[in-house]
């Protein structure tokens, strides 16, 4: 029989839980913020006297005393699929269509529709009621165990609200950050000169990958579930009944789920969010819709990748209408002076702009855009804003038209036009190009310097501590904490990554080093040839054509065409030899490293494949991906052509789905590239890999 003081811990934890479901599942909160306080600050003081009596599922138990030291990985007892895809109401009619013939039914199909929330997905396992991991999806076969993470997250209850729950219970939802958190956290980030996140979703991400939870309860997160998992006699027959449960056992559901009857119920609340996707305080990117009934759900199946069952209806690239309020020119890394739009703020995709893309001045001609326009806006791939068109009906006669400049606003120094419709600043030795040089030579695909980004490096030259590359690794911790906001413990780390920098791989510094027309491929084909920067500077432009592919390099009267010149122009030029020298005076490497022991490429699956990706990769970056290809002896580029053999398919895809599709090129997702046998599998294998 429990003592007295073992019943007042245990009704002051009931209570809590009580509360926590009002406040979080049932939004009708009965207590005020402090008078849940008082009652959590009883209980803390309880358990901190009798520290025996504390239990795992306690509402003080959220936040680990230590760090961890690394993930564990564990298998999903039911894979995490994806969904598959669609950007029209004709295709939610279509998938209605195919549904009744697959469940050979004329009856009625009953569907839920939920928001699609652009989060993190999460599976949480909880054994006789109590939180017992929670992971990641993974590749959706193996995920990554976060549970102490995912217990700072004050939405997700440590134990079920019933006295009788499941001896196991899978749920699965999205981990999410509302954008007034996610803004926070980046002005934090910027005052500590650390890159910002991209977007909330990448934001959450990373949170969830951080080794101490106490700085994970700091972020704010927060969590819905979508999706019942696996389940041991659970007494539920459709979608709903399964939500409704969750609800009462404490567990936080989705707010916006709407039940359709029919596929014209269904049409009508597909197009209601396309409008309403930015009344939420965080990102959405489409709805899901399920069939209801679970026994229909069993008949309709799985494909190799997705449930028959659901799919998700992605909302088309929003656009949004602002005026044009001024222009200001910014110059690249290759001197490229590239026209901004600054804008009245707007929201766009559920993020603020104030900025967007001109292109360049041809293409500002061309739409006959000018100075406060009010102007159509739009993410160009859901990434970089961009102006689509001028509203000529709109005009009172004050805009002004937008002059190509004549100097370079950074250094006033001559430019000129290219070839093409660029124009770029000649001066060699301007800020501004420098800058951007600079910016580029510390990025991800670079030298890898985190923490390098464009304020730090706006303070690093403008106070003249960098004037060329190889002043940073000349920099001292007494320099760098002379610049704004830069503490002692960020100074000895930002010295640490720019050390790192100096031992990078022969392919990174070449591509680092902004030679015009030097992509990633053309700098590992390089690397590849010539072994060591010195070897390539003494070079001459037939050897440089030699190593690159014809195509590439020379045009079709046979003169060196200008890849290759741009090459020996650069390491026969004054500033080249300057560059290499200085870097070479500071110790950074310019020889090839030693490659690593690989799997002969004649018998990988991706050998002499091509290979294009469009969309955001969960599991792998995309240099990531791309190095799997390319040491398997596969290709990857940037366009889709005849010649594709694979479409790897991420979120958010691009045009290039489309032209896939019209091509008829076939088609992965990440699960799939994931999945690709590392040997060539037997011919049965392939022919059932390639029909899928």
């Amino acid at each position: 029989m429990p003592s007295p003081l073992e019943t007042e811990i245990k009704e002051l934890r009931d209570k809590i839980w009580y509360h926590a479901k009002k406040y979080y599942v049932d939004c009708a909160p009965e207590l005020s913020d402090y008078e849940y306080d008082q009652l959590y600050a009883a209980l803390t003081q309880l358990e901190n006297d009798h520290p025996e009596l504390v239990t795992p599922d306690s509402p003080t138990q959220r936040v680990a005393p230590e760090p961890v030291s690394q993930f564990g990985r564990t298998l999903h007892r039911i894979p995490m699929l994806s969904i598959d895809n669609c950007y029209t109401v004709q295709d939610v009619r279509d998938f209605d269509t195919r549904l009744h013939k697959l469940l050979s039914t004329d009856e009625a199909l009953h569907y839920v529709v939920e928001t699609k929330i652009d989060g993190v997905a999460m599976s949480l396992w909880y054994e006789k009621g109590v939180l017992a991991r929670a992971l990641t999806r993974g590749d959706g076969k193996v995920g990554e165990v976060v549970t102490s993470n995912v217990r700072t997250i004050r939405a997700v209850p440590l134990k079920l609200l019933t006295d009788n729950p499941p001896d196991i219970l899978e749920v699965r939802g999205e981990v999410y950050m509302t954008r007034q958190e996610f803004d926070k956290i980046n002005e934090e980030r910027t005052i500590r000169q650390e890159p910002p996140f991209a977007n909330p979703r990448n934001a959450a991400a990373g949170t969830l990958k951080l080794l101490d939870a106490r700085e994970v309860s700091k972020r704010n997160l927060h969590f819905y579930i979508h999706t019942l998992g696996y389940m041991e006699h659970i007494p539920v027959h459709t979608h709903r009944e399964a939500l409704q449960l969750f609800k009462e056992w404490g567990l936080p559901v989705n707010p916006h789920s709407h039940f359709a009857r029919n596929i014209e119920e269904l049409a009508e609340i597909c197009r209601t969010w396309q409008h309403r996707q930015n009344t939420l305080p965080y990102n959405i990117d489409g709805v899901v819709i399920k069939v209801d009934n679970l026994e229909q759900r069993s008949k309709a199946g799985f494909t190799a990748r997705a449930p028959r069952w659901a799919l998700a209806y992605k909302f088309s690239p929003e656009e949004a209408v602002t005026r044009l309020k001024n222009i200001v020119v910014q110059v690249g890394k290759g001197g490229t002076l590239t026209p901004v739009a600054i804008l009245d703020p707007v929201f766009l995709a559920g993020t603020k702009v104030s900025r967007a893309t001109l292109h360049n001045y041809e293409d500002i001609a061309r739409k006959d855009i000018r100075i406060a326009d009010m102007v159509t806006i739009a993410k160009a791939g859901e990434i970089i804003p961009q102006v689509v068109k001028p509203h000529l009906d709109r005009r009172v006669g004050t805009e002004t038209a937008i002059v190509p400049p004549t100097h370079c606003p950074v250094c006033n120094g001559a430019v000129k036009k290219d070839q093409g419709v660029y124009i770029r600043c000649q001066n060699k030795e301007c800020r501004g190009g420098f800058k951007a040089k600079l910016v580029f030579f510390a990025s991800r695909k670079g030298m890898e310097i985190k923490g390098l980004g464009p304020k730090l490096v706006e303070q690093l030259v403008e106070q003249g501590l960098v004037s060329i590359f190889a002043d940073l690794y000349r920099l001292t911790q007494d320099d760098l904490m002379s610049l704004e906001r830069m503490g002692e413990k960020s100074a000895q780390k930002l010295l640490e990554y720019i050390a790192a920098g100096k031992n990078r791989e022969l392919s990174r510094l070449l591509f680092a080093l902004g030679i015009r027309h030097v992509g990633e491929h053309l700098a590992e084909i390089l690397a590849q040839k010539f072994q060591d920067l010195q070897n390539l500077a003494r070079a001459d432009a037939d050897e440089i054509a030699a190593a690159i592919h014809k195509a590439d390099a020379r045009k079709k009267d046979g003169k060196v065409g200008p890849i290759v010149q741009a090459i020996y122009d650069f390491f026969h030029s004054d500033y080249g030899r300057e560059t290499l020298l200085s870097l070479q005076e500071v110790g950074v490497a310019m020889s090839i490293v030693p490659a690593r022991p690989s799997v002969p490429k004649a018998v990988h699956f991706w050998a002499d494949k091509t290979i294009v990706i469009t969309g955001e990769l969960k599991n792998l970056s995309r240099e990531q991906a791309k190095k799997i290809v390319e040491e398997a002896g596969g290709r990857v580029t940037e366009s889709i052509s005849n010649k594709t053999d694979f479409l790897v398919v991420g979120e958010k895809p691009g045009s290039k789905l489309n032209k896939a599709r019209t091509l008829g090129i076939r088609l992965m997702n990440e699960t799939d590239f994931l999945a690709v046998p590392r040997y060539q599998p037997d011919i049965k294998q392939m022919e059932l890999f390639n029909e899928k």
